[in-house]
């Protein structure tokens, strides 16, 4: 049997990055995630971008399992395909902070079309519009609810043989991600040396040690008013904070009460 591993995680949580140091360090294959170049060609070709990837993703799902950005299926939905039967496929999962994960989608919006863009405020309590690769069924209150929604569908995959991990530990200690990953699913290395991915896959401006230092050091708090910390807490799921550790935060007027 092929030793397959499928990574899911929201779009900016490191996705491009943990596959790298995937490909770099373990000897794995990962079930394709994202659309293949002749597709990317064909939507330029032909209206509707998202409709294109959406018919690519509904007619290959048993074959990749979906969108590496879908809200995940269930354990028993996956273990129907045959992918999945006839070989030893293991699940990593990857969560970002809300907080600092909002800030990113705002930054870029994908297919959330405005004729002017609304303050990040203003984005907090908009509708977000999914697509059907999102497997969600239909637009969202906002865009907190959509990390709601795909980060608790990545805890639904403990029947299987899953890793859930963050985007923030995966940047603490790179490393020690692939040696979970190699001791938890007996997934050989391909050296005794780690060989981190110090590039980013997005931003040439940008490495590994920028987005370290950004993350760790939680600067993107200093993009964040009172008031858009309000709005976030007001939907995201607390459970789901503890579960990932992450810190529920409190307004500037509160912390000095």
């Amino acid at each position: 049997m092929d030793n397959l591993i499928k990574i899911f995680g929201e779009r900016n949580t490191n996705t491009n990055y943990l596959s790298k140091l995937i490909q770099l360090n373990l000897n794995v294959r990962e079930i394709p995630g994202i659309v293949p170049h002749v597709i990317m060609w064909m939507q330029k070709k032909l209206p509707g971008k998202e409709l294109v990837r959406d018919i690519y993703f509904y007619l290959t799902q048993k074959k990749n399992l979906g969108w590496k950005h879908t809200k995940v299926q269930s354990a028993n939905r996956l273990r129907s395909y045959p992918l999945v039967k006839n070989n030893n496929v293991v699940f990593v999962t990857i969560t970002k902070n809300p907080y600092s994960w909002l800030l990113s989608l705002y930054r870029s919006p994908y297919h959330q079309h405005y004729t002017t863009k609304p303050d990040f405020e203003t984005f907090l309590k908009t509708p977000w519009k999914t697509v059907h690769r999102d497997n969600v069924g239909g637009a969202l209150k906002n865009p907190v609810e959509l990390w709601n929604v795909k980060n608790s569908s990545y805890l639904k995959l403990a029947e299987l043989d899953v890793l859930n991990i963050t985007s923030e530990s995966t940047f603490a200690d790179p490393s020690a991600v692939i040696d979970e990953i190699h001791k938890r699913f007996s997934v050989s290395k391909v050296s005794k040396e780690f060989i981190n991915y110090e590039r980013s896959t997005k931003d040439s401006s940008k490495d590994f040690k920028y987005y370290r230092d950004y993350y760790l050091s939680e600067k993107w708090r200093d993009e964040l008013s009172d008031n858009a910390i309000l709005i976030i807490n007001e939907t995201v799921d607390m459970e789901l904070m503890d579960r990932f550790g992450y810190d529920v935060l409190t307004t500037r007027s509160s912390q000095f009460a």
